[in-house]
């Protein structure tokens, strides 16, 4: 029988992301309200305009909504094929540093794009094709251009190589940091300990979040 036996925690550190699909959608929830009432023309019409009936009409014929919407979208260049993409570009990245994974990311900004289009703005006017085309385009390029890129400029300073052009790979994603200040660095320590008992000892593991 072993009576007293030293402890032993053998510890491991990693930098795992841990996405929290409430909070996230919490924070992404936040910042539409924040911005219906930023913007004044959609601050107004949503009191005034907004309507469940045009919801469900939406949704009874989506593709006709969103196609007839889409003929009679005529915002500029610069909000259309600029500012959608550009939102979403952002969204998709700051998931991707939340931990999400490429389908999982992309499940998500849609989500939020038939949310935006069809719900929201869909309540005072139908869904535009243009918009969730270029929200769609957005997505894809913050999973599959932007992301990597970044992800690459990282492992390449960490290797050592802190030339110019890695740091602005890097800075590609911005949330690297933004996320980091918002939320703080996620480590997990795997703890193996021994512990004495009353009859023997205690053998374990388990996970610490610091």
């Amino acid at each position: 029988m072993i009576s007293l036996v030293p402890a032993l925690l053998l510890g491991a550190e990693t930098g795992q992301k841990k996405k929290n699909l409430l909070l996230d959608a919490a924070v992404v929830s936040a910042v539409t309200c924040a911005y219906v009432l930023v913007l004044p023309d959609t601050r107004q019409r949503i009191f005034r305009e907004a309507s469940i009936r045009k919801v469900w009409e939406n949704f009874k014929c989506p593709v006709w909504s969103a196609r007839e919407g889409g003929r009679r979208d005529h915002n500029g260049f610069w909000i259309n094929y600029v500012g959608h993409p550009l939102s979403y570009l952002a969204l998709g990245l700051y998931l991707q540093e939340r931990g999400y994974g490429s389908l999982e990311t992309l499940a998500f900004t849609q989500a939020v794009n038939v949310i935006w289009e069809y719900v929201i703005e869909g309540s005072m006017w139908l869904p535009s094709s243009k918009d969730l085309f270029s929200d769609l385009c957005g997505s894809l390029a913050a999973v599959f251009i932007v992301a990597p890129l970044s992800d690459l400029g990282e492992k390449k300073i960490a290797a050592g190589d802190r030339r110019w052009g890695n740091y602005l790979l890097f800075y590609l994603n911005p949330f690297k940091k933004i996320n980091r200040l918002l939320f703080g660095r996620r480590q997990n320590s795997c703890g193996i300990y021994l512990l004495p008992a009353p009859e023997g000892f205690v053998f374990g593991w388990r996970w610490v979040k610091s």
